[in-house]
């Protein structure tokens, strides 16, 4: 994990008062994604989580969630949109050299542009959620990233669910 470190940066402790998130995920430099993308190429050389996304597109929204076991590692596509990240659970990310402390139930808003890596330190459920004119999950991926190629196939049995309500 030593491509991970860098200074860490606590967001707002879960309570129950309305606060502002007192970080956001900022657009990735050039050598920040570039680091991620070798953690990639690394991380192809061993086992791949299996995991089950979710998809729903309501709304005009299109949310995706997935579910990661505690001490996976995970590299995130490149997301070319602004987004609603919410996570629960505890985890590292990594995001422009800086390594954020997530703990409990986080909304963070994210800038389009990024690239980040996470390191769950718990069970971790995250939902990615931006407004769109999609009709379809394929068409919602390619407007969040031009890596869906390295996105679960949708073909793949029991990877995915899907609702799509039509509202």
């Amino acid at each position: 994990m030593s491509g991970l470190a860098g200074p860490a940066i606590d967001l707002v402790p879960v309570s129950r008062e309305i606060s502002v998130p007192s970080t956001t995920l900022t657009a990735s430099t050039p050598e920040a994604i570039n680091t991620v993308r070798r953690l990639e190429t690394e991380m192809r050389k061993h086992e791949q989580l299996e995991f089950v996304t979710e998809h729903l597109l309501h709304a005009g929204m299109y949310t995706r969630t997935v579910h990661f076991p505690a001490d996976s590692l995970i590299a995130a596509v490149l997301f070319k949109v602004a987004t609603v990240l919410i996570i629960q659970g505890s985890a590292e990310v990594w995001s422009n050299g800086e390594l954020i402390r997530v703990d409990g139930y986080t909304v963070v808003p994210c800038a389009a542009g990024r690239k980040i890596a996470l390191v769950t330190r718990s069970d971790l459920s995250a939902s990615m959620m931006f407004p769109t004119d999609a009709k379809t999950v394929e068409e919602a991926q390619m407007q969040f990233t031009d890596e869906y190629e390295m996105l679960v196939p949708l073909s793949v049995p029991g990877a995915h669910t899907v609702l799509i309500t039509g509202e």
